[in-house]
């Protein structure tokens, strides 16, 4: 489970590898929530969990800002077979 970086207490990151689409999953551990937000074509959110709107929004604009970054570590899985 690669950890690409932390904001506000939540993890940002991959699981398995689970479908092609890059994507990311926002988890705060030991509690409910959490959100799956897309990375192409759009930085846009797949499903949200338990996260107020603000935070949401401003987890949604850190992942905008850090969008090459996150594509740069999704690749980096998909090579190593993550």
């Amino acid at each position: 489970m690669p950890k690409f970086f932390m904001f506000l207490g939540y993890w940002i990151g991959r699981f398995s590898q689970e479908e092609d689409r890059a994507h990311v999953h926002v988890v705060k551990f030991g509690s409910h929530e959490s959100m799956k937000v897309w990375l192409e074509p759009e930085v846009e959110i797949e499903s949200i969990h338990e996260i107020s709107a603000a935070t949401a929004n401003k987890i949604i604009a850190e992942i905008r800002s850090r969008k090459d970054e996150c594509l740069s570590k999704w690749r980096e899985c998909e090579r190593k077979g993550r």
